[in-house]
């Protein structure tokens, strides 16, 4: 059926009356009863006939002015075909389900400026709900605010059309008198998925962005503005409940005695209108959204699942299953057919429930697979369809939406949250989702334990990486494999060394006192060790934020990014001052006998330290590092922490340079790969304090790096050392006289 002018126009068209005589097939009078109850025009039942009031007319047949008050489209005017629209004072109830209202029914959106615990819903927790319904509604906006006439010279910037990039502004726009004159009809739409009026006309209406600036309204508290913006939509976070039922899913596999589909609605506990009612709610899911500019962003839904009766015809195409014919397989004389009621009534009593008014079995299904097929219906089947609802209203203002990172970063994060489809699968069938719109579902649709059919989104299928929630398991495993691998190699060498350090007889080692390391060295040092530890357990929490539930995810990214950065800069001195004084060399493992060398190394913690042998190499002031320190350090400071720090580089600069980490494979590579170097790191730190208990005692290198001074083994140059002190001993004993 077309609109008429008067369903926008008029303050009260009679749209009831309209809808009766279109549902009795009346078609033609149907916008004429939109006049009903005006005073302007009556109808005749009896004799099928409009009778005119003549006094609603004046002399040149004009209708008069007092007969009809024209005015600009209101909320409720929009309210009779969309959905639920409250504007008055009373408290707000609404027909749940119910496609007289489409757009609440499927969605569950309600447009109403009054608080939520006002209104005479029986809403679960509604007294703590002192929000509004919507709260674009609460600032008295009109729905032709954002859907516009494409032709109202006041939205000409917005309505650019197939105008060039470069230009800014078109002066060839209408004068205001000839769009009064002249208004299109046309309107400003979105890109909702339900919604395939209009193709060309998708997206022309204002945005979010249109009127808000998100850097200005969101930079108080959430940290990467622009990335964030770049992959998810406003109405993901603004829009976090639903507080009415919505459809969830039609099955018409069967047929219930009114001769309509099994029904069932998501958000209520009991049926959807009856005052006992409990009504719950429920949380959209989020899908992704192809804009007609090519960019995805993540987006609320509501997902409704048919099941129905598909058969294919003479020439090959499957098709529906017509209403009427699946009446005739399911009913005789008005009542269920004798067949039918056998197959379906599990407990004989003579009436099929609504437990039993399902195909749960291949009995029930072969029995009406087999009367459709007598029907000429070839290869009847079950078939099920998974169709999205874009859901853009219910807007909750900031302090209402969500402003918690851990809601999305976490292990149980609302992008990866499911939702359930149908409380059953009719004998097994899995339901397919719907292509032809404009929402990527990268998901799995799974049957669950419980029977019903649940979509799960699968963000890593989208190349989306989540921190906090997206993991690769593969690399988590291999990486405490490692740590714990290391802690029990380093426990059980450790235990190894008590034992026969005990066992065997204590000699005293020559032993030197040496200025090991310098004042630099040993700040550099401690503030690198320092950085590497808590970028380890703010990088944890940021990994894993659903164990460590008591810091603040926003406060921990700040730390992480900040401590990084003193690490760089530390880094970059270190690398000057080891380049400028020639201490560069210590870390570079020179090839000429280094194998012979580091076997020789290895043997030692093999064998010789259970031993008590002294240390195959000296430390010195100018060579501290044995052939495997050096192999180690080289890997360190030349490919771990440079992997580290050009990762950790490219996901902080996510925010600002997208393009240059996508050529590194993005987020769902470099978290990854960051998190398997971390790994790394810890491991070492763990090796490395057990190393530096192999010095002359277990604390002494931890004392020198402290002081600066350490008791090293002393090697070749021993007697030399007894030599001074002899001298030592000798200078300092008074000499005496021959008579003595």
């Amino acid at each position: 059926m077309e609109m008429n002018c008067f369903l926008c126009h008029l303050e009260k068209p009679n749209t009831e009356a309209r809808s009766e005589f279109i549902q009795n097939g009346s078609f033609g009078n149907a916008n004429t009863a939109t006049l009903l109850g005006l005073g302007v025009v009556d109808f005749e039942s009896s004799t099928n006939t409009w009778i005119w009031n003549p006094e609603a007319f004046d002399e040149t047949s004009e209708l008069k002015s007092e007969f009809v008050n024209i005015q600009d489209p209101t909320n409720a005017n929009c309210a009779a075909c969309h959905g639920e629209v409250h504007a008055s004072q009373e408290p707000l109830t609404y027909t749940a389900c119910d496609l007289d209202y489409p757009q609440t029914a499927t969605t569950g959106q309600v447009v109403s400026s009054q608080k939520i615990s006002a209104s005479g819903v029986n809403l679960s927790g509604k007294n703590d709900l002192n929000r509004s319904w919507d709260i674009h509604a609460e600032r008295q906006l009109q729905c032709t605010d954002c859907h516009y006439a494409l032709n109202n010279p006041a939205h000409a910037f917005e309505a650019r059309g197939d105008n060039p990039e470069h230009l800014k502004y078109d002066p060839r726009t209408l004068e205001i008198g000839e769009y009064l004159e002249r208004p299109d009809h046309n309107f400003a739409r979105g890109q909702s998925a339900q919604f395939n009026v209009a193709p060309e006309l998708k997206g022309t209406m204002r945005r979010c962005d249109s009127c808000h600036d998100a850097n200005k309204g969101h930079s108080d508290w959430l940290p990467y503005i622009d990335t964030h913006m770049a992959v998810i939509a406003c109405e993901t976070c603004h829009i976090p409940q639903m507080y009415a039922p919505a459809i969830q899913s039609y099955d018409w596999t069967v047929l219930t005695p009114n001769n309509g589909p099994i029904k069932v609605c998501r958000g209520v506990e009991g049926e959807p209108n009856k005052v006992t009612s409990l009504v719950t709610g429920y949380e959209p899911v989020l899908l992704n959204r192809d804009n007609i500019d090519g960019d995805q962003l993540l987006a609320p839904y509501n997902l409704i699942t048919t099941y129905y009766w598909v058969y294919t015809d003479a020439n090959g195409n499957q098709r529906p299953v017509r209403l009427m014919d699946l009446e005739t397989a399911y009913f005789e004389n008005g009542k269920y057919a004798a067949d039918i009621a056998a197959a379906f009534d599990a407990n004989n009593d003579g009436s099929l429930s609504s437990d039993e008014l399902v195909i749960d079995s291949s009995a029930k299904e072969e029995t009406v697979k087999s009367k459709l097929a007598s029907l000429g219906l070839g290869d009847p089947r079950i078939e099920g369809l998974v169709q999205p609802y874009s859901i853009n209203h219910n807007v909750a203002r900031g302090t209402d939406a969500i402003n918690d990172c851990k809601a999305c970063h976490n292990e149980e994060s609302r992008v990866s949250q499911p939702i359930k489809l149908s409380d059953y699968a009719p004998n097994g069938t899995i339901p397919a989702f719907d292509a032809n719109n404009n929402v990527d579902a990268s998901g799995e649709i799974v049957k669950g334990d419980d029977g019903a059919v649940y979509y799960n989104p699968v963000p890593a299928n989208d190349e989306m990486y989540v921190f906090g929630s997206s993991r690769v398991n593969w690399i988590d495993w291999l990486g405490a494999l490692m740590f714990t691998g290391t802690i029990l190699g380093v426990a059980g060498h450790g235990t190894l060394r008590f034992v026969s350090t005990r066992k065997q007889a204590k000699g005293p080692k020559r032993t030197e006192r040496i200025y090991m390391y310098e004042s630099y060295r040993r700040f550099w040092h401690w503030l690198q060790t320092t950085s590497i530890v808590i970028l380890l357990f703010t990088g944890l929490i940021i990994h894993r934020p659903d164990i460590f539930g008591a810091f603040s995810f926003r406060g921990v990214v700040t730390i992480h990014n900040v401590i990084a950065a003193i690490l760089v800069i530390n880094a970059l001195l270190s690398i000057f001052y080891h380049v400028a004084t020639e201490r560069m060399r210590e870390y570079i493992p020179h090839p000429y006998g280094f194998f012979d060398d580091a076997i020789l190394q290895a043997k030692y913690y093999i064998s010789g330290i259970f031993k008590s042998e002294g240390h195959p190499f000296e430390k010195r002031p100018d060579n501290r590092m044995n052939p495997i320190q050096k192999a180690t350090y080289f890997g360190i400071l030349n490919v771990l922490l440079p992997l580290q720090i050009i990762t950790g580089a490219l996901m902080w600069g996510v925010q600002r340079w997208p393009e240059v980490a996508n050529w590194f494979g993005g987020l769902p590579f470099l978290a990854p790969f960051h998190s398997l170097v971390a790994w790394t790191f810890a491991t070492f730190i763990v090796g490395h304090v057990y190393m530096t208990t192999t010095g002359a005692t277990p604390l002494e290198a931890m004392r020198g790096m402290i002081t600066g001074y350490e008791e090293v083994e002393v090697h070749g140059h021993a007697d030399e050392i007894e030599e001074k002190k002899d001298k030592v001993i000798n200078t300092s004993e008074p000499k005496r006289s021959p008579a003595s």
